[in-house]
């Protein structure tokens, strides 16, 4: 029983950041529902497997990370919300965003390969430290960076190919 009560924790304790994570990737709430669902009963399917090479809460954003992935790619679904925060983080311009502005920025996001779109998602949305990042993504701290400022580079060269300015966002 007591299996059980410690699997409860670990679904109480990581809920919400997970929901959050599936919110901001794709953008309906029944959907980031179903996702949650799914990575925990990989969770406590896989419990038993889990060796402590990472953190319990890594090992389970890993788990999150690639059940999103593979629903984005079966999907083809990239409708990101949150865009203020986005522009926010990235910019740190003005926080008086447009309606257009804001459809561009989508756009962009949705154009740039999946590891940097979950680079951008990890550390703008989850505020997670690029070792963190780099461990859930199975990636170095370092390419965990690199993807970043790749994502960011391809954001602006993406707008400027809308005719957008990005300082003006």
């Amino acid at each position: 029983m007591s299996g059980n009560r410690d699997f409860n924790q670990i679904v109480k304790d990581n809920h919400q950041k997970i929901f959050g994570l599936f919110m901001k990737m794709v953008g309906r709430h029944d959907q980031a529902d179903e996702l949650t669902q799914r990575t925990f009963v990989t969770v406590y399917k896989k419990l038993d497997t889990f060796r402590g090479e990472s953190s319990l809460d890594t090992w389970i954003y890993r788990i999150a990370v690639n059940i999103g992935k593979n629903y984005l790619n079966k999907k083809r679904v990239k409708d990101f919300v949150g865009l203020d925060k986005i522009k926010e983080l990235i910019y740190e311009s003005s926080s008086n965003i447009n309606e257009d502005s804001k459809n561009y920025l989508q756009q962009a996001i949705q154009k740039l390969p999946p590891k940097q779109t979950m680079v951008v998602l990890l550390r703008s949305f989850q505020g997670l430290p690029y070792k963190k990042i780099g461990a859930i993504l199975d990636i170095s701290e370092n390419s965990a960076k690199v993807n970043f400022s790749h994502a960011l580079k391809n954001l602006r060269k993406k707008l400027n190919q809308m005719g957008v300015d990005y300082e003006q966002l």
